[in-house]
């Protein structure tokens, strides 16, 4: 089978001496014209400068490839006036639990002023959000600047592209097709909250059991679980979810994760676009 280790291995000694002079020339000066702290950002340099080429890259969904804050929120809104009319939800809980990556159960239950009476009425709960979601919500799904061109150019590379998400595989390629991007994330490599296998981030089967096994038999691609692999997401979860497959981890700024909380757990990479992602792509 082919192994896209094996393909690359004889770009990396080449491509590790480029990257090295790169970041030396630059350490004079910001990684990003941003306001992140000095320190952080010669970090990000010095963890770089023999970085592996990317053989597979795996994205967070919301807030990371989609804006969908507002979806999200708004079908929240609207499963409460549905199953709960005399309860409204604060605004800024849901958007701190948004901003967690929290599971639809996890949300509601939270939510709920009796977390009791939702969890007996769980699955109720969640699919009256999906039909909402699907009628409403993914009318309100966009695609952040650069989508496309990023999600191009790593196609040009042969690089393979997963997503792993909590939400329904239906939902992301609805998103996708709406969005023109259908294409170039194979339906396989989609990984939603009921894939069999998978677990919500951080954990790493979602990695391990589902995405290497399926790159290897369908794909006939051999996935090393090192620092090859590049995850590319908004929040906490996603950057330990990195950690505990050893791959890289691409921490979008843009996003809707905690900042001080992100930014405290060391990412290799700081992004404030996607267009800054094609750039660690190529190297």
């Amino acid at each position: 089978m082919l192994s896209v280790v094996d393909y690359f291995g004889t770009l990396y000694s080449v491509r590790s001496i480029m990257v090295y002079n790169l970041a030396r020339a630059k350490t004079k000066q910001p990684l990003h014209t941003t306001n992140s702290p000095p320190s952080l950002e010669r970090k990000i340099i010095e963890k770089n400068l023999f970085k592996m080429p990317t053989t597979l890259a795996i994205f967070d969904f919301d807030g990371t490839l989609f804006d969908t804050h507002e979806s999200i929120s708004q079908t929240i809104k609207l499963t409460f006036d549905a199953l709960l009319p005399t309860h409204a939800p604060p605004q800024p809980e849901i958007h701190r639990l948004i901003a967690s990556g929290a599971g639809l159960a996890d949300t509601f239950r939270a939510l709920h002023p009796d977390p009791a009476t939702f969890t007996a009425q769980e699955n109720h709960w969640i699919d009256k959000y999906r039909a909402l979601y699907a009628t409403h919500g993914q009318l309100l799904i966009k695609a952040f600047p650069g989508a496309q061109e990023l999600l191009t150019e790593l196609k040009a590379h042969h690089v393979p592209i997963a997503i792993v998400s909590n939400k329904g595989v239906a939902a992301v390629k609805t998103a996708l097709e709406r969005n023109g991007l259908a294409g170039y994330v194979p339906e396989e490599l989609i990984i939603g909250d009921k894939t069999p296998g998978a677990q919500r981030k951080p954990d790493p089967a979602s990695f391990v059991d589902v995405l290497v096994p399926v790159l290897g038999e369908r794909f006939g691609i051999n996935v090393v679980a090192d620092e090859g692999v590049l995850v590319v997401g908004d929040t906490v979860a996603d950057i330990q979810f990195a950690r505990n497959i050893g791959g890289r981890v691409c921490w979008c700024r843009y996003g809707y994760g905690d900042r001080e909380a992100c930014e405290g757990l060391g990412p290799d990479y700081v992004v404030d676009s996607l267009a800054d992602v094609v750039g660690i792509v190529k190297g």
